[in-house]
């Protein structure tokens, strides 16, 4: 590494020199790094070719959930959400038993590692709704149901203060990663606005997707805190409070 001795400080880039203030002064050194074609060619990188095919392979899934989930991860604000998630997806190329290291794929049989994933690590759901929801998936008709029991706010939600509403919602998604053989889609549907103050009967949410379908089915459900002004329910804080989670899955 060398070291600038002119009056001149340099910052930047010039060409292959890299220019810039190091607590010994200003400093100057070449671009480093390993080429492009020595890591796909040198037998040296082999692991690092590897550790690249599965980033790959687990970039694309996790994108690939998180495109089908959208429309409801959208209640719910996360900023790390697409992280974690990644990193569960990773533990779903790993439990691939079949492909040796570098060819492993994220595989529809280990999708029950998503079970009870939750997609606000602030507002986990088990500890938001304290009733226990029943799901069921049928995959020779495709319907997707949760059956909620009565809900008393006072001793059921742990409740953000300045929320006056509630609402339960949950959604039925098909996961496919591969949609020349079957589209990945989602249906929800959702409860209405129940005040915070009211016990609220217990109800059932039911969704339908294609039936006999050949990939993963989630259902995905949770709560969101709502503030009523002039009729208009306003969502908290952007969703901070909302809950989300991966409830039941169903594989083929």
């Amino acid at each position: 590494m060398a070291q600038q001795e002119s009056i001149i400080k340099l910052s930047g880039k010039v060409g292959d020199l890299s220019f810039f203030k190091t607590k010994n002064g200003y400093q100057a050194r070449t671009r480093g790094g390993v080429s492009a074609e020595r890591i796909a060619n040198d037998p040296g990188y082999q692991r690092t070719r590897e550790n690249n095919a599965e980033f790959a392979e687990v970039a694309r899934a996790s994108k690939k959930i998180r495109d089908i989930l959208r429309s409801m991860i959208l209640l719910t604000h996360d900023p790390k959400m697409a992280v974690r998630l990644t990193s569960r997806v990773f533990k779903m190329m790993k439990a691939d038993i079949v492909n040796i290291r570098g060819e492993r794929k994220v595989l529809y049989e280990n999708f029950n590692v998503l079970k009870d994933f939750n997609f606000n690590e602030a507002a986990p759901l088990n500890n938001t709704l304290f009733v226990v929801a029943v799901p069921s998936i049928d995959r020779a008709t495709g319907l997707v149901e949760v059956v909620i029991p009565e809900i008393r706010p006072d001793v059921h939600l742990n409740k953000p203060k300045g929320a006056t509403h509630y609402k339960i919602t949950a959604g039925a998604a098909l996961v496919s990663f591969d949609d020349a053989v079957e589209m990945g889609t989602m249906e929800i549907s959702e409860s209405d606005a129940f005040p915070i103050k009211s016990t609220t009967p217990g109800f059932t949410l039911s969704n339908t997707l294609a039936a006999n379908a050949l990939a993963p089915i989630l259902l995905v459900f949770g709560v969101s805190f709502y503030q009523e002004v002039n009729s208009v329910y306003y969502s908290l804080n952007n969703g901070a409070f909302n809950s989300l989670s991966v409830t039941a899955i169903s594989m083929a």
